[in-house]
């Protein structure tokens, strides 16, 4: 059931951009840089960074594959990048994320504040403060773990943060992003491509828009014509795509997008990330 902090237009709002992320769900980087777009404007945050981690309730948690968003608000991704390096190499450097790992564990889901996994006291002499949130110019923010379908030591992430002398986040937009969660981790993995799957982003582009005119349900001949290339040309950037996804035939590479649900936004040819109007 729904947090009782939610109100009625923050369900909709929810239901509206999980519906949104599904029409970019091809690309995992697309629909999650566009889920964290959505979710600062709900939640007034300043920075969302997030992504595929594994064994988080073990001893080495590591990244699978992240996203950001916010740096255009003037916060400094150096240190963001540091964390990452350290984490990966002492996952124990963060005091906040052993304490929230630890709550997690009894609650997958859990929707936690900085201030309520350390104190203060605590909080403003860690190293990780000192060498992260001041450098990034972050303070208060929002951790949220969800494991993902079938991999139950994998987890989707979402950290949101708020840049220094801002207030920390409401009981509502805590609600807010633990619902938005529950309703969008099932669907990784499914109608949302996972960080672990090939990704049309990491095609050349000129490769991108074959494989887009490929799910048009182009011919050869008429990519060739539609892209002023030649068929000789086309057949290799084909194979190209048959390599990446795996698939042999043109009937395989649809069946991929339409049993999964992918829509036809395509975000990936132009690389631009916005879900379709």
């Amino acid at each position: 059931m729904p947090s009782s902090a939610l109100r009625l237009r923050d369900i909709r709002s929810i239901y509206e951009l999980v519906h949104e992320c599904r029409a970019l769900g091809d690309d995992p980087g697309a629909w999650r840089r566009h889920w964290f777009a959505r979710l600062g404007a709900l939640t007034g945050a300043d920075l969302i960074v997030g992504g595929e981690f594994a064994e988080c309730l073990g001893a080495r948690p590591r990244a699978l594959g992240t996203t950001e968003w916010g740096w255009t608000n003037g916060l400094d991704r150096g240190a963001w990048i540091r964390a990452l390096i350290e984490f990966g190499e002492d996952p124990s450097f963060s005091e906040m994320l052993v304490a929230y790992f630890a709550r997690l564990r009894r609650d997958d889901g859990l929707c936690a504040s900085r201030t309520e996994l350390l104190p203060d006291a605590s909080w403003y002499r860690s190293r990780y403060y000192e060498v992260i949130h001041l450098g990034i110019g972050v303070d208060h923010t929002l951790q949220c773990y969800r494991a993902l379908p079938g991999a139950p030591t994998e987890f989707n992430s979402v950290t949101l943060g708020r840049a220094a002398g801002e207030k920390d986040f409401t009981t509502r937009h805590k609600a807010l992003v633990r619902e938005a969660h529950a309703v969008l981790a099932p669907l990784v993995g499914n109608a949302l491509a996972r960080f672990t799957e090939p990704s049309p982003a990491a095609l050349a582009p000129r490769v991108r828009e074959v494989l887009r005119c490929l799910l048009e349900g182009d011919s050869d001949k008429q990519v060739a014509a539609r892209l002023g290339i030649s068929k000789y040309t086309v057949n290799q950037y084909v194979k190209v795509i048959f390599t990446h996804f795996g698939v042999t035939t043109r009937p395989e590479l649809l069946a991929r997008w339409i049993r999964r649900g992918w829509g036809n936004g395509f975000a990936w040819v132009n690389g631009d990330g916005h879900a379709p109007k």
